[in-house]
């Protein structure tokens, strides 16, 4: 029990007490747990949750790592990648990509689709997708593959693709701006012009 993924968890927090220079109660003090759990992880009988070992790496001066195969480090995904409207992040395990401006898919055949999509590009609104695959939309990049790309990466990649050609304005229908599945939306209001 007292390894994870290769990693010798007692003899890590033996070497965190020794280059410490702290008996198992300093260290447990310092942890804020009991000394008989300092203990019980020296021995391999239990394990210290992550956030605790990193904590106990940290007051040895060591920090926790993640390294690949080949031995490069791997960091954690950013924080300011891009989210939906409830601003909650795509899947991790997907892939995430601006499939032009957002409309919403009943709307396709009426009137005023080039409307919706003209304020769409206004106010910086693409039509977001994320999948398990990419569905032929376009091979990945590096980038793409590391991380999910920010909201200001997604609305330039809406940028570099298709643009939509003005026409006269038109009243945009409320059923026509409503939310649709999978994409990044604002409520009515902040769609319509100001």
């Amino acid at each position: 029990m007292g390894t994870a993924g290769g990693l010798e968890i007692s003899g890590l927090i033996r070497r965190v007490r020794r280059l410490a220079h702290l008996s198992q109660r300093e260290l447990a003090q310092r942890l804020d747990v009991s000394q008989s759990a300092v203990a019980k992880w020296e021995t391999g009988r239990s394990v210290p949750s992550a956030r605790i070992l990193a904590r106990a790496l940290d007051v040895a001066g060591l920090s926790l790592v993640a390294v690949r195969e080949d031995g490069r480090r791997v960091t954690p995904m950013r924080a300011e990648a891009a989210r939906d409207a409830a601003d909650r992040r795509y899947p991790a395990h997907t892939y995430v990509w601006a499939e032009g401006w957002w409309a919403p898919e009943a709307a396709a055949t009426t009137a005023w689709f080039h409307q919706i999509l003209c304020r769409s590009a206004d106010i910086e609104l693409p039509k977001v997708r994320y999948s398990t695959h990419w569905q032929l939309v376009r091979p990945p990049t590096p980038a793409d593959v590391d991380d999910h790309p920010t909201w200001r990466e997604v609305v330039a990649e809406a940028r570099e693709g298709w643009q939509p050609r003005r026409h006269r304005r038109l009243l945009i229908p409320e059923w026509a701006i409503q939310d649709s599945s999978k994409s990044r939306n604002r409520r009515p209001d902040a769609f319509r012009a100001g």
